[in-house]
């Protein structure tokens, strides 16, 4: 018999394995849950909550699938704290999960409107979209989603749907086994100070290669990085004009640490530079080349302002304390990624300097005329059209006053 405890998420209370029970007291999940459910992933949830309503002032829902359930949990907030009537299936392969989510989906009264399936994410989605396509697929496994996204891409609606997708197996796609990366989302990952822009890239990159191969473009509407992950969220229609008009978002990263300057290039079919411009005079850094990947835009703007707004109509206690900060963080940076975020401390490091603060550059930057944001992925980091060798000058000036 599992033992269970009563969470709350959002406007949502949901019965799953007691976390502290099964953890030894570590407060932690572990291996060991009978039923998953992982309390550090509130702000994803919370995000996909705002970004699902926004998605639907725009466009109509009526059957979604969560082909990776555990509890539950993602989907009855779904049900419970999105608008309209619309149906969802949910599975996993676990059966004590599968009993969990059925009694969930009881006890808040949607038995009318979901179903919960037992058996392979796979197999789900490629038979139950048989008779029906759904409008949003959220793609949540523990480690990488690669396996899923074919069979998730082919059972959406091909007028056009939402596909989300997470995922947690940031040494691959952060350069620590670039191999891997190569073999499972056909792009080279790289170590580097942005790391985790290279990640979502890659994971961008291998979704617009996966829909472009079943005849499906990709309209990037937002990503998150944080903790031990990131997420996608992506606009999938049946369009191979579109696709192919997309070809010129996928690209290559080059980057060298001796001079912590970065290039973005597409991929073309001829080769016009091959330069690669260090930064700092004389510098013979080994350059290290992170793709093919996706260089396009990363957020719709329009996107991201609908769920801040909705987010200003709710009572901010019931999401996780970050979210605002998030919201707000990639608004401004979403006009800004044609290149990769730029981390100052690191870049500081690379100088024996010591880091000032990140406002005092940012006005800086400003005064002299350029655009410059924070980033949500990186405290220590920001987006600009400044290069990194104007913002050192920058800092060594302010450090000889």
């Amino acid at each position: 018999m599992t033992i269970e405890k009563e969470y709350t998420e959002g406007r949502t209370t949901f019965l799953s394995a007691d976390i502290e029970h099964y953890s030894g007291g570590k407060k932690q999940p572990t291996a060991s849950l009978p039923v998953f459910y992982n309390p550090r992933m509130q702000l994803n949830r919370d995000l996909s909550v705002l970004f699902l309503v926004a998605y639907m002032k725009r466009y109509s829902m009526d059957l979604m699938c969560e082909p990776l359930t555990g509890s539950g949990v993602r989907t009855l907030r779904y049900l419970n704290e999105c608008p309209g009537d619309f149906r969802a299936i949910l599975c996993d392969a676990n059966p004590l999960a599968v009993e969990t989510a059925k009694r969930n989906i009881a006890s808040l009264g949607f038995s009318n409107r979901a179903e919960v399936v037992h058996g392979d994410a796979k197999v789900l989605l490629t038979t139950e979209s048989q008779e029906k396509r759904f409008d949003f697929v959220d793609v949540d496994p523990f480690g990488t989603p690669a396996p899923y996204l074919n069979a998730a891409i082919q059972s959406m609606n091909p007028r056009g749907g939402l596909l989300a997708v997470t995922a947690t197996d940031m040494p691959v796609l952060c350069g620590i086994h670039p191999k891997i990366s190569l073999r499972r989302y056909g792009g080279l990952s790289a170590r580097t100070p942005f790391t985790h822009e290279i990640a979502v890239r890659l994971l961008n990159g291998f979704i617009y290669n996966v829909a472009g191969s079943n005849d499906c473009s990709m309209q990037p509407l937002a990503v998150l990085s944080t903790d031990h992950y990131v997420r996608t969220w992506v606009r999938i229609e049946a369009s191979p004009e579109k696709a192919n008009l997309q070809a010129s978002e996928m690209g290559i990263i080059l980057y060298c640490p001796g001079c912590m300057h970065s290039e973005v290039k597409p991929l073309t079919s001829t080769v016009r530079d091959v330069d690669f411009a260090h930064e700092i005079a004389g510098c013979s850094g080994l350059v290290r080349i992170a793709g093919p990947l996706w260089i396009g835009d990363l957020y719709d703007t329009k996107y991201l302002s609908d769920a801040f707004d909705l987010l200003s109509g709710e009572n901010p206690q019931i999401y996780h304390r970050r979210v605002p900060n998030v919201l707000e963080r990639m608004m401004g940076e979403s006009s800004l990624t044609d290149r990769p975020y730029i981390d100052i401390h690191a870049l500081c490091d690379l100088h024996n300097l010591t880091p000032p603060k990140n406002r005092f550059i940012i006005e800086r930057l400003k005064d002299q005329g350029f655009k410059v944001a924070k980033t949500h992925f990186k405290p220590t980091a920001i987006r600009t059209t400044a290069s990194g060798y104007e913002i050192t000058k920058i800092i060594e000036d302010y450090q000889m006053r």
